[in-house]
């Protein structure tokens, strides 16, 4: 029997270089997708917190078409040195759909807002926001005849 030796070839040594690309390919995509999600866990979570620092008040009210179907959102937009007090009524759960009330009024600091724009009151004629002077109201037909 002939001991017959391999020869190295050429091709072999670019397979080598070829699995080391895609090591290396496939390292830097793992690198960039591990930053890419903690970059968008943080931004995520800053706006999560910014919502809440906005937030004045929210309420479920019943209607015609359930129980807790009407959410108020009561929260803070800034505008310049005070905030502008505004608010929203989602209507129904799930969605994005709801009925913008506009600016309610302007405050210098947010625990003024939650003095002034914090009461939120669900009755058979609409929906009441605010406390004495500082008082906004909603009729339930506007809210209710979305369908």
């Amino acid at each position: 029997m002939k001991n017959r030796a391999h020869p190295i070839r050429a091709h072999d040594d670019d397979n080598v270089l070829t699995m080391k690309k895609r090591i290396l390919l496939g390292s830097l995509a793992a690198i960039v997708l591990l930053a890419g999600g903690a970059i968008g866990w943080f931004s995520a979570n800053k706006v999560s917190a910014t919502q809440l620092d906005r937030l004045v008040a929210v309420s479920w009210g019943d209607g015609k078409h359930g129980p807790a179907f009407y959410g108020a959102h009561v929260y803070l937009e800034p505008a310049g040195n005070e905030f502008s007090v505004r608010a929203r009524v989602y209507i129904g759960r799930g969605n994005n759909y709801f009925h913008d009330c506009g600016e309610l009024g302007r405050v210098q600091t947010d625990a003024e807002a939650v003095a002034r724009w914090s009461n939120i009151a669900w009755t058979e004629d609409g929906l009441h926001i605010g406390n004495g002077t500082n008082h906004y109201f909603l009729a339930r037909s506007m809210f209710e005849d979305h369908r």
